[in-house]
């Protein structure tokens, strides 16, 4: 049937279609009731794309499908990977598209649980863009509402980022509860352009009529038959069918006869027509009902007991009657028909169809997924082949990392219910994959489950420290707390006879719930004094330790470089290569090993931008910005921050984003940008947050401490800063490096002109400092001590710290030091001498990008008679954040491509970065750009 009254409709989908073949890609949604329509639009819109030479892949959702991994993703993007020569294939899948590989089960099937922590969908990405490199694409989705699970996070993924590529996204799908939920989530923040399909005019009804049925219908059978159908296209059709079929006169007498032909009566002439063909038909239409849109003949032959020759005759007399398709695989001409088949059957029934159908695909050596959905619609009944098969399901679809029909069928095996010995298994494996669909608070429900089912000691103890990991990440410290004590409860008597990781996993865990350093360090050591070697679990353990020492300062800061340096050997850990990379880096940093921190930290960007994990990217770059900033490498530190909170409109905001906009504070407050730290404060609402239970999140108040100290509100900063002091001595952390808060603290006594509180908590300082020996913290104390201390003992403190400072690579506290120590010469009376610390320290200020402590340097010169150097105003220090980072890579040899993938950031957007920073760099390409943006020399 042609298109009547679609002209505006389609008109819509060329305007957006046109300016994706011009590389602005777009998403539209197709919108209304069953039967309106959508899916001719969606075919007269596909052939007008392939007339401008656009490359078309389609899908469509399928009730029976919405469990299927992937489903949807799989019909629009494995035809072009199939059809592809090896090479072509191989180029199609390199880079960050390699990620999807498993989506179309090209992958090991013993790493299905590393696939499933993968960001698999930022692979289906790249591999539409590489797919759209050589031709623009129109991907297609047709009841969309019926979408599985994983192609969802791929499509709300792909309308995100889609204004990049010349790509569009056409979906259609139902108006409803199912619909508005799915533009809410997938789609929320996006706004797509969407093309309401309305009921057609009375005027069409009767184009319709008069073509279809007889060119001599009158007006008023015509309008009869506009109200029956309501204007709905496909009820229209099928009335039609019948009036024609019962030999109805289009003349206005009978017109009575078409307003009983509304949607239910439209329902029931189907099956009417379906029983009319006789009983073989009747099977079959039920078998293909209940196999669903990709079922194969014989399939449907054996499930309604018919030999292949009979179900072909059946097949062919319901194609006739345009029921089904001729195509193959058969399938119905309409959802509708299909619900009216499938609906005329009792619950109990299509249940037991089901479970019957399971076991057709099974004798046919069907894979466990195709399977899966029939079970799921059967009846429990303690039925172990059952438990089998969706366990096998489940492991599949975390290979194909679609964790969201994993938790469907490992939900469905426990409900039948599985027998007692595999109750625990079961519960385990569930309550992981509902920790990575982001279910964290049904994750943490199943752990528990599975805990209490468990009893071999190694797997009950694992269980219990995933289970206080995961509260951790949810914000619940004290329900982790209690799950630490258990795991240590279950170690105890046990040494020697667990695993190195486990060890290490139970210290990491007691570190994260701030139980006392001292107790883990001790049991560390005891593990330690067994041989120790290079595997992951030994660094990962001694990362842990290296950690524990450094917060406690009860070790040198040698020997707690020592152990980070020999954690950080080897390439990052797989699995938990964020917790050693987390661990080794701090205790690197705090020891003043700031060169091998930020190269492992580097090391860790470098992991996760190969995985494509976004989340653990971020993670790292936050860890990373909190080091630069101790380096004194503020560019860089707010260059880390701005990629750790970056954030993709729709997308849910992580809890981490606190932490990372901490580390922004901290550093827009070293830069002398007060009001965009406030902004900060006030964006991420951290404004109110106090130490919690959890050793990172005083990050938090303490920056919020040096703010307000910045801003000339001591009272309130003081009240940050000695809350989080309580919080870190209370639990043992009193290494002045972990956590600068009494430095600080100093100058808020101070200010508040209480000079006893301020001298006692600055010794106080200086000597824990000296105890842990790190340059950096000594210097810092030392300068602290300075600032109270008049005369000749403040000037030896200071002429002590820049000593210390020579060679350190902490340049931001050289730089501070440098000017502290000219500007109490000059207050000395010794202006010559004055002179060349503050020059000095101006032009580390400068290097740094800490603009606030460069200008105090430049009025401290004036006030001394020098005259300082200008500002550049044009070359490395004219480029943005992203510039200079978008840069660095490109010099390096990155292609834009590489940088986008790396950075996670988009090619148009790496090209824009790009050509700003030749502009302001005056070079005219990637030659010219390492010696363009290398810092200037010491």
């Amino acid at each position: 049937m042609s298109l009547v009254e679609r002209d505006g409709d389609l008109a819509a989908i060329h305007e957006v279609l046109a300016a994706a073949v011009a590389g602005r890609g777009m998403t539209v949604l197709v919108e209304g009731p069953p039967g309106i329509g959508k899916t001719a639009v969606l075919a007269a819109a596909s052939e007008y794309a392939m007339g401008l030479g656009v490359r078309v892949l389609t899908s469509i959702g399928g009730e029976l499908e919405q469990d299927l991994p992937f489903a949807i993703v799989r019909q629009l993007l494995e035809p072009p990977l199939r059809a592809a020569s090896s090479a072509r294939s191989a180029e199609l899948l390199a880079g960050a598209a390699g990620l999807a590989a498993p989506v179309f089960g090209q992958h090991d099937d013993t790493s299905a649980a590393g696939v499933a922590q993968g960001d698999v969908v930022y692979g289906l990405y790249w591999l539409c863009a590489n797919l759209a490199e050589s031709e623009p694409l129109l991907l297609v989705v047709d009841d969309v509402q019926w979408a599985d699970g994983a192609s969802l996070r791929f499509l709300s993924h792909l309308a995100r980022r889609i204004a990049d590529l010349p790509v569009l996204l056409l979906l259609a799908g139902r108006p409803g509860r199912v619909l508005d939920g799915l533009v809410g989530s997938a789609l929320g923040g996006v706004a797509p352009r969407v093309v309401r399909l309305r009921r057609l005019s009375d005027e069409a009804v009767g184009v319709l009529v008069r073509r279809d049925l007889s060119a001599e219908a009158d007006d008023e059978f015509c309008h009869a038959c506009a109200v029956a159908t309501g204007g709905n296209p496909f009820l229209l059709a099928e009335a039609l069918t019948n009036l024609r079929t019962n030999g109805t006169r289009p003349v206005a007498a009978e017109a009575h006869r078409v307003e009983h032909l509304r949607a239910a009566a439209i329902s029931r002439a189907v099956l009417a027509r379906v029983a009319r063909l006789g009983p073989d038909a009747v099977g079959f239409a039920r078998a293909l009902a209940v196999l669903g849109t990709a079922a194969q003949p014989r399939h449907v032959a054996a499930l309604a007991g018919l030999s292949v020759e009979a179900a072909a005759t059946a097949a062919d007399r319901l194609a006739r009657e345009s029921i089904v398709t001729t195509k193959h695989p058969v399938s119905f001409v309409h959802p509708l028909v299909r619900t009216a088949v499938y609906g005329d059957s009792s619950s109990l029934l299509h249940a037991a169809d089901h479970k019957r159908a399971a076991r057709v695909l099974a004798a046919d050596d069907a894979d466990a997924e195709q399977l899966a959905p029939h079970l799921l619609a059967a009846e429990p009944e303690s039925d172990p082949w059952v438990v089998d098969r969706l366990e096998a399901a489940a492991f599949s679809a975390l290979g194909r990392g679609a964790p969201e029909s994993a938790a469907a069928y490992l939900t469905r095996a426990r409900v039948e219910p599985p027998p007692l010995a595999r109750r625990g298994p079961l519960a385990a494996m569930l309550g992981r994959v509902l920790a990575m669909a982001a279910r964290t608070i049904e994750a943490a429900d199943v752990l528990r489950e599975a805990v209490a089912l468990t009893a071999p000691l190694v797997d009950r103890i694992q269980l219990v420290l995933e289970l206080g990991f995961l509260l951790t990440q949810t914000g619940r410290a004290p329900e982790a707390v209690q799950a630490a004590e258990l795991a240590r409860g279950l170690i105890a008597g046990h040494q020697g006879e667990l695993s190195v990781a486990m060890y290490a996993a139970v210290a990491g865990l007691d570190l994260i719930t701030m139980q006392p350093p001292e107790g883990v360090i001790e049991r560390l050591d005891a593990v330690v004094a067994r041989p120790i070697g290079t595997s992951d679990a030994d660094r990962l353990l001694l990362s842990t330790l290296a950690f524990g020492a450094a917060g406690t300062g009860g070790r040198s800061a040698n020997e707690v470089a020592a152990l980070a340096e020999r954690a950080a050997t080897g390439p990052v850990p797989m699995n938990e290569g964020w917790m050693l990379v987390n661990y080794a880096s701090a205790a690197l940093t705090i020891a003043d090993r700031l060169p091998e921190a930020l190269e492992l930290l580097d090391r860790g960007l470098d992991a996760t931008s190969r995985l494509g994990d976004v989340w653990d990217f971020r993670y790292v770059s936050m860890l990373r910005s909190h080091t630069a900033w101790y380096a004194g490498r503020l560019i860089e530190a707010e260059g880390d921050a701005r990629a750790a909170l970056e954030e993709v409109p729709g997308e849910p905001r992580r809890r981490n984003a606190p932490l990372a906009a901490a580390m922004l504070v901290d550093v827009l407050v070293e830069r002398g940008r007060l009001d965009e730290a406030r902004q900060v404060l006030e964006d991420y609402e951290i404004s109110g947050h106090k130490p919690t239970d959890t050793v990172i999140m005083h990050f938090i108040p303490m920056a919020r401490g040096r703010l307000r100290l910045r801003c000339n509100e001591p009272a309130a900063a003081l009240v940050d800063l000695l809350d989080v002091g309580r919080f870190l001595v209370d639990a043992g952390y009193v290494n002045p490096g972990f956590a600068e808060w009494r430095t600080d603290a100093v100058r808020a006594h101070v200010a508040l002109g209480d000079p006893g509180a301020a001298v006692e908590l600055a010794h106080e300082n200086l000597e824990l400092a000296r105890v842990f020996g790190a340059p950096r913290s000594i210097a810092r104390a030392l300068r602290t001590l300075a600032m109270i201390e008049s005369g000749k003992p403040g000037l030896d403190r200071l002429a002590e710290a820049v000593e210390l400072l020579t060679d350190s690579p902490a340049e931001l506290e050289r730089a501070h030091c440098l000017i502290f120590y000219g500007v109490a010469l000059r207050h000395a009376g010794q202006r010559i001498l004055a002179l060349d610390p503050l020059r000095r320290g101006l032009d580390l200020a400068t290097r740094c990008g800490a603009e606030a402590l460069a200008e105090s340097a430049r009025q401290e010169l004036r006030a001394a008679g020098a005259r300082p150097r200008r500002d550049a105003v044009r070359g490395r220090e004219a480029l943005t954040i992203s510039e200079l980072r978008v840069a660095r890579l490109a010099a390096g040899g990155a292609t834009n491509r590489d940088i986008a993938q790396t950075l996670f950031l988009t090619p148009r957007t790496v090209e824009a970065h790009l050509t700003n920073a030749y502009r302001k760099l005056e070079v005219k390409g990637r030659q010219q750009l390492s010696r363009a943006i290398a810092e200037p020399p010491p």
